[in-house]
């Protein structure tokens, strides 16, 4: 049977909505393969194309869940390599997007782990403080190439007049280009709520910048706080539209690339809002505004947090991936009053799922030290 080769132009086309697992795969068919698949151009256009992803962890197994959102939504599930290294639980470990990567960091270990799950690429982030957790990842807006940023904190008890002590939660960031710890801030814990247990697994991170929420010790406010990483400074970013009284812990994720949504679950029940920035959040925005984007009812396991993202490219949809009423993972996907479940068939603990856009973005390369892995 003759070969029969197809025009250069209709294999891009191809090439654009293959998913970033398989397509990674082809960049040894030639070189003309490889170097369309390491263009710029064709990144950008192929993640404008790709079909969003969940990432599910099991105490053995890592899943993706591909999403497909046509007239009759389904998913794909399929099972990856776990070759994520040093992260020993993925039971107690946290991921967070940047920039289509994944930051992978365990709470009870001074290790994290940058990874791309479609190119098979790791690196692994040290620290060398004591009782240290991993805050999240960033960048300099304002620098070339976008140089990652690696976020975190540590508890020390610090003596006051010999008899007394408090605690102090100090404030470090290193860059990739380096191994180097800096200590930016001290913090005494009950003076300040910067860097809440939220910090550590509600916090979303876009435009360069790392976004979390806490509560107000002076009030019943629920608010988002920041961390410029150009600027290496905190503050306030904005109070969100629910109070803490009437809505459980608020989950934030990213809306459209460039704004932010929460999610308020009120309490005792199964009814949710989801809310979005009216505009696109940057250093120009001096009052945030938010609108409302849907209300839902879905029933979710007593005290878990969802993992979600919303549609709105041709009318509202809603993808939220979560522990059901009975504690078994599954997907639901809601359009207007319509909500399909689709069940997944295994338990998922609360922090074993996260959002993730899959990219064919190379974690950047070894400098200092710091090792990249291709599994």
């Amino acid at each position: 049977m003759a070969c029969v080769k197809f025009p250069w132009e209709l294999m891009e086309e191809i090439l654009y909505r293959v998913p970033s697992l398989s397509l990674s795969r082809f960049k040894t068919v030639s070189k003309e393969w490889n170097t369309l698949l390491n263009d710029k151009t064709f990144i950008k256009k192929h993640l404008a194309l790709v079909r969003p992803q969940f990432r599910l962890w099991t105490n053995s197994k890592v899943y993706s869940v591909d999403v497909s959102l046509n007239d009759d939504p389904n998913i794909e599930l399929r099972e990856l390599p776990l070759d994520i290294p040093y992260v020993i639980d993925h039971r107690t470990t946290n991921f967070l997007p940047c920039n289509d990567l994944l930051f992978c960091a365990s709470w009870w270990s001074n290790k994290a782990v940058v990874w791309n799950p479609s190119l098979r690429q790791t690196r692994l982030i040290k620290s060398g403080e004591e009782h240290f957790r991993f805050g999240g990842i960033g960048y300099d807006s304002g620098r070339p190439g976008k140089g990652y940023h690696i976020f975190g904190h540590s508890h020390s008890r610090l003596s006051v007049n010999g008899n007394t002590s408090k605690f102090i939660k100090r404030f470090y960031i290193t860059k990739f280009e380096s191994n180097a710890w800096k200590c930016i801030d001290d913090v005494s814990l009950g003076e300040n709520s910067i860097g809440g247990d939220s910090l550590d697994n509600n916090n979303v991170s876009l435009n360069g910048n790392l976004y979390w929420t806490t509560n107000s010790y002076d009030t019943d406010e629920y608010l988002i706080q920041s961390f410029d990483f150009s600027k290496e400074i905190f503050k306030i970013f904005c109070v969100l539209p629910r109070k803490k009284d009437s809505s459980d812990i608020p989950v934030l994720s990213v809306f459209r690339g460039d704004r932010l949504s929460v999610l308020h679950k009120f309490k005792g029940t199964n009814n949710m809002e989801i809310w979005v920035t009216k505009n696109k959040i940057n250093e120009s925005v001096k009052a945030v505004v938010w609108m409302m984007f849907m209300t839902v009812s879905i029933p979710i396991y007593k005290d878990s947090k969802p993992s979600y993202f919303i549609n709105d490219i041709y009318e509202k949809r809603l993808v939220m991936c979560c522990s059901d009423e009975n504690g078994k993972a599954c997907v639901y996907i809601v359009k207007d009053q319509a909500r399909k479940k689709i069940q997944l068939g295994f338990h998922v603990s609360e922090f074993s799922h996260c959002f993730y856009d899959p990219s064919l973005i190379p974690i950047p390369s070894e400098t200092s030290g710091q090792k990249i892995s291709n599994s």
